[in-house]
């Protein structure tokens, strides 16, 4: 039997529903949706005018709602930028300059952002004359939140500089984020299963975690490692 072309399409992409992506980076749906579908929004002189997406998704060519693995990473560092009142105009040109001159598709994610980031952001924001981004105090800090090594840590990139694969806790690889396997949900690195699927089960199981770890014939340690992710997702 043939593989269909949406399923082909996303071999190694990795497949993530709105509410699942805006659960895994603290986000909300329609946030994402705003950032990646774009959105309708009025002018000052009452126009009814349409925002284009930050950058085309990797499903944008499929049937498929949802993001892909790269964009999920890449996502929450425009979450950071949000969280820290930058408006999307000036992420927008931040993207745009980034994209330019690193030539990436996910400059925010690339190592050199890392390191010229700092000054890309501030040339946006003395360009837009952003009142809000004015104190230099501030800018500071906003950018240094975004380069700083908490949105960095557990992400691998590939030769090309790309998000590869995101091992979030902190410390730990033993859960991942792996485009190449289960559709780049999160799962139990050493074993294969789906986090969720370990924590419906201890839900299911009274909170058993010792019968759960039987029934997947793995070490409870790797159960509690899986409740920790899902407890951590959960509080986000």
């Amino acid at each position: 039997m043939g593989i269909s072309m949406q399923a082909s399409a996303t071999f190694g992409v990795g497949v993530y529903s709105f509410a699942d992506a805006a659960r895994f980076i603290g986000a909300k749906s329609s946030e994402l949706r705003r950032w990646t579908l774009g959105y309708v929004h009025s002018s000052p002189s009452g126009e009814r005018k349409h925002s284009p997406p930050l950058w085309p998704t990797q499903l944008s060519e499929t049937d498929i709602e949802g993001l892909g693995f790269k964009d999920l990473i890449e996502l929450r560092f425009v979450r950071a930028f949000r969280d820290e009142g930058v408006p999307l105009q000036v992420i927008r040109r931040t993207l745009q300059e980034a994209r330019d001159e690193f030539a990436s598709p996910y400059p925010f994610t690339c190592k050199k952002f890392k390191t010229d980031g700092r000054r890309i952001f501030m040339e946006v924001v003395e360009e837009t004359g952003d009142a809000s981004l004015v104190d230099i105090v501030k800018r500071q800090n906003v950018i240094q939140k975004v380069i700083g090594p908490s949105l960095r840590e557990g992400v691998e990139l590939d030769m090309q500089g790309e998000a590869r694969r995101w091992f979030p806790l902190r410390g730990s690889k033993a859960i991942v984020f792996d485009p190449a396997r289960k559709f780049g949900q999160p799962i139990l690195a050493e074993y294969d299963i789906p986090t969720i699927a370990i924590a419906d089960a201890v839900s299911a199981e009274g909170g058993n975690e010792r019968r759960v770890a039987k029934l997947y014939e793995i070490p409870l340690s790797a159960v509690r490692k899986a409740l920790e992710f899902e407890a951590k997702v959960l509080a986000a």
